[in-house]
């Protein structure tokens, strides 16, 4: 039987390109330099070569609001941009205006899900392999990749759990040695969050488990124990290797927050974050509407500081370490608001409701693949929630593009899929026909 992915004409070249791309993004990612811009890249050209075809093409109204909601964050990081910076203040403003157009042209041209999840396993196979050879080949305190440890770690742990719920959904219609590359897919990105050392993506992930398994539960129980059994086994295997190395940062976390806690001590990791969260609370309240502007912030900090108020460990850091509460202190209340509706539209682009899954049972294999696009592009949204926490993600060329792209590339091809079982008739009637 022909599969339902293989498409019944040959693919333009806009297809084509869109599908290289979607392995290339979350493929390239984290084992060579600025990987996640090579699919990104290819994504632009795409975009600048079929000028003349994409704008006059019909948009769904999520695509427009996502779209709309990039140039919404242009704007939010140009009026918070550092005035003695050159060329960086519209750095990236400008990756958010050239995204919108980007999804807008691979809409057009959506990418074969085949392509996300190739892509998906040799991003995750590279990010551990590179993170091994980082900590026991060049013997380093931590993994940290081509970029630094913590955007390194939580994109691996980003990748690792795209591909176990990708997997996970597409199982039946995976051969062994898919299967097996898939699940050591899964360890290695994970070992990378791991090796990494950095504790705010583990704590992303308390975050978002819970609630991929209540879903589990509520509408796919006969998966809900496979997918726990297969996390116990996760967890077993990366304490075996790596038990160390967990046991040491969380012994590590504890006694910073105390020593902050009972002494004040700012000077490591865990106290300059909480530090730096003390000050900016403070001083936000004091402009809760408008906030202080990035060189208002900067300005106010040093002097505080200089008065003693503050500790000065947090003096040359430009982000708080804490992505709603640094959009709040710049630019007040309507910082975090578009934030949060950076969040929340993907959200409820994704998310996977039972009338939107109606069809996915007219073609098992397709039905497969558009449940795990959804839950794939749920999961990312979930996951930089939790990264934000400790971490102005976004702040981070990393952060941005991988979001962006991402997220464009698994809806542009979910929309592709759920249109395929749109046009099937009901599966009552196929399996009526197949009788006759």
């Amino acid at each position: 039987m022909i599969s339902n992915l293989a498409p019944a004409q040959p693919l333009s070249w806009p297809e084509r390109l869109s599908s290289v791309a979607a392995f290339a993004v979350p493929g390239l990612a984290l084992w060579l330099p600025s990987g996640y811009s090579y699919g990104a890249v290819l994504l632009l050209l795409g975009t600048l070569l079929t000028l003349n075809r994409w704008p006059r093409q019909r948009h769904e109204a999520f695509t427009w609001w996502f779209a709309a909601s990039m140039l919404a964050m242009a704007v939010v990081w140009a009026a918070q941009a550092d005035p003695t910076e050159h060329f960086g203040r519209a750095d990236r403003p400008a990756k958010f205006i050239l995204g919108a157009a980007c999804l807008l042209f691979v809409t057009c041209y959506p990418p074969r899900p085949r392509a996300l999840l190739a892509g998906l396993a040799v991003g995750s196979l590279g990010a551990g392999g590179l993170a091994i050879w980082q900590m026991y080949g060049l013997h380093s305190e931590r993994a940290w990749g081509h970029t630094n440890a913590i955007q390194y770690g939580n994109l691996a742990l980003c990748l690792a759990t795209m591909l176990a719920l990708y997997t996970g959904a597409v199982w039946r219609q995976l051969r062994t040695s898919a299967r097996v590359l898939c699940i050591l897919g899964v360890l290695a990105g994970l070992d990378a969050s791991v090796l990494s050392q950095s504790r705010g993506g583990w704590l992303a992930l308390l975050l978002a488990l819970p609630l991929a398994l209540a879903w589990l539960y509520l509408r796919r129980r006969e998966t809900f124990r496979a997918v726990g059994l297969g996390m116990a086994a996760i967890v077993i295997v990366l304490m075996v290797f790596n038990g160390g190395v967990l046991m040491e940062r969380v012994e590590r976390m504890e006694h910073e927050i105390q020593t902050y806690d009972q002494h004040g001590e700012a000077g490591n990791s865990v106290g300059q974050r909480l530090e730096h969260w003390r000050f900016a609370w403070d001083i936000a309240r004091e402009r809760p509407l408008l906030g202080w502007s990035f060189a208002g912030y900067m300005a106010e900090k040093a002097a505080r500081v200089a008065a003693g108020r503050y500790h000065p460990s947090i003096v040359e850091y430009k982000f708080v370490h804490n992505e709603l509460l640094d959009q709040w202190v710049k630019l007040g209340i309507m910082g975090p608001a578009m934030l949060l509706l950076f969040y929340a539209l993907p959200l409820a682009m994704f998310l996977p409701k039972r009338v939107r899954m109606k069809n996915y049972e007219r073609d098992a294999e397709l039905g497969a693949h558009a449940l795990a696009l959804r839950l794939c592009g749920t999961c990312i949204p979930v996951l930089y929630i939790g990264f934000g926490l400790t971490q102005v993600f976004f702040a981070h060329n990393s952060g941005i593009m991988f979001y962006l792209f991402m997220l464009m590339l698994l809806w542009a091809a979910l929309r592709s899929v759920e249109r395929q079982l749109d046009a099937l008739p009901p599966r009552t009637l196929v399996s009526d026909a197949l009788a006759q």
